[in-house]
């Protein structure tokens, strides 16, 4: 089997998988070192996946082996998996143990023979970043002072928590806050200081923290839809629906294979409406009291989408571009937007519970979190383009997609005014299949605004007729039977 390594891009679809190989907890009595197996010549499958609602990355592969190596190494969850994968051109995963950071084997699953012949095994072997290991094995009891970032990266450097060495790109927080952490798993004080945490450039609140192929990202939602707190983030790639031809590369006359990456294959859209969902879950209003048992007080707080929606950055800019239209609902008079009862939320909070220092107030955070976590539930895309390394979760793409309706012999297809633009990426999985030297990526984005606003109207859509009959069943029951 031919495996493409070259650093110049001249196929859709193309990777480089330099080195795959199983680095043994063994050692090797041979030379100073562990036990090696290279696997790429019986690896048929490949994956890894990054997700910012997951904290580490995940991937698992194909194999088909006729030396029952699983047993003869053996592969107990001790190894670790060394490679190098990416798009010719491009950045990919480094994982190995000379210049990254080798995964760890966690499981094998799906094991069975092959029935063909009955003497080869097929199975699946899963791996993770290591510190998924070392967040299983430890946890976080202490308490910590000073800007909550800070805290966040102690946590992820002590060899007694996380204990990693790789980098950790953080977006600096608008706190001066002391904590204790109660007893939790890392990952879990992690999520606990992420509620907490109210950027200091964006009228946000609420970070996440996953991995990507470049590291550890800690960081607020909108930071991944601007930039400096002043502009819109570029897309990292433009992808279109439009059919463009593939053809081979050594042919005279092929052009630009980077704008042909640019074809989806297959799309999908999840949940382009769901208003039931959106209500109830407190994304459009919602309404938070709160209990201040030092000062003993209680505050009342009510969300409005609408109103929030100018002050913060989204996937298409614009004043009024909301994904639900400014319209009353029925006979109520008011929008979606004005029903803060939809949603009721009740805490408490103490003021000057250590001294200097303040937790940053649950109004300010809480009641946007709900409906930002709603939100990313909503016009959700997936994508299936050609392998592309390059996209990673927490980018921002651009997709185009024509109106799908019947058009006149060379009338021009007019671009979705809702469901085309910009869209932030949630999650990507690169899918290499080695037998067939193919490669693709899976793309699962969303949007939190549209390109053009959906229209309003100021009088509200009120139909069918008025009856307000109140009847004894029992004298309906009686008619019935005269």
């Amino acid at each position: 089997m031919a495996y493409r390594d070259t650093s110049t891009l001249d196929k859709v679809g193309q990777f480089n998988l330099d080195k795959l190989e199983i680095i043994s907890y063994r050692q090797d009595k041979s030379e100073a070192g562990p036990k090696l197996m290279d696997i790429r010549g019986i690896t048929l499958n490949f994956e890894i996946a990054e997700d910012i609602l997951s904290n580490n990355l995940v991937g698992s592969l194909i194999v088909y082996d006729a030396q029952d190596i699983k047993t003869l190494l053996p592969i107990t969850g001790l190894e670790k998996l060394s490679f190098k994968m990416s798009t010719p051109g491009f950045d990919g995963y480094d994982c190995t143990s000379e210049s990254g950071h080798p995964m760890q084997i966690y499981k094998v699953d799906k094991v069975k023979l092959d029935p063909k012949t009955g003497k080869q095994q097929l199975y699946k072997i899963f791996f993770c970043s290591e510190e998924m290991y070392y967040n299983t094995l430890n946890r976080v009891s202490q308490a910590f002072e000073g800007p909550i970032e800070d805290a966040v990266d102690k946590i992820f450097r002590t060899r007694t928590y996380l204990n990693s060495k790789k980098p950790l790109f953080f977006e600096p927080t608008k706190s001066n806050s002391k904590f204790v952490i109660p007893n939790l798993r890392p990952y879990k004080a992690i999520g606990m200081l992420s509620s907490m945490a109210k950027s200091a450039k964006y009228d946000n609140a609420g970070y996440l923290f996953y991995e990507t192929s470049k590291g550890f990202q800690f960081r607020s939602l909108e930071s991944m839809l601007a930039m400096g707190g002043a502009s819109l983030r570029p897309p990292a790639w433009k992808f279109m629906t439009q059919i463009v031809p593939i053809t081979d590369t050594k042919v005279e006359g092929v052009k630009n294979v980077k704008r042909r990456m640019s074809t989806v294959i297959n799309y999908q859209f999840d949940r382009p409406v769901d208003t039931m969902i959106n209500i109830m879950s407190g994304m459009l209003s919602n309404r938070l009291i709160v209990h201040d048992a030092f000062n003993k007080t209680l505050t009342t707080t009510d969300f409005n989408y609408k109103e929030k929606f100018a002050k913060s950055f989204h996937t298409d800019e614009g004043t009024d571009n909301f994904l639900s239209p400014d319209t009353p609902f029925g006979d109520t008079g008011k929008t979606l937007f004005e029903h803060p009862l939809s949603m009721l939320m009740t805490m408490t909070e103490t003021s000057k519970i250590h001294n200097n220092y303040e937790f940053p107030k649950a109004a300010e955070i809480l009641p946007l979190i709900v409906s930002q976590m709603q939100t990313m539930k909503n016009m959700n895309l997936n994508l299936e383009v050609y392998l592309n390394t390059n996209i990673n979760a927490g980018d921002v793409i651009e997709f185009s997609n024509p109106v799908i309706q019947p058009k006149a012999p060379g009338e021009q297809e007019e671009e979705n005014p809702y469901a085309s633009g910009r869209f932030l990426v949630l999650a990507v999985k690169h899918i290499v299949n080695i037998e067939a030297e193919q490669g693709s990526t899976i793309i699962k984005c969303f949007k939190d605004s549209v390109r053009t606003p959906l229209p309003s109207e100021s009088d509200p859509l009120i139909v069918g007729t008025e009856e307000k009959e109140k009847a004894d069943i029992n004298e309906a029951d009686l008619a019935i039977s005269t």
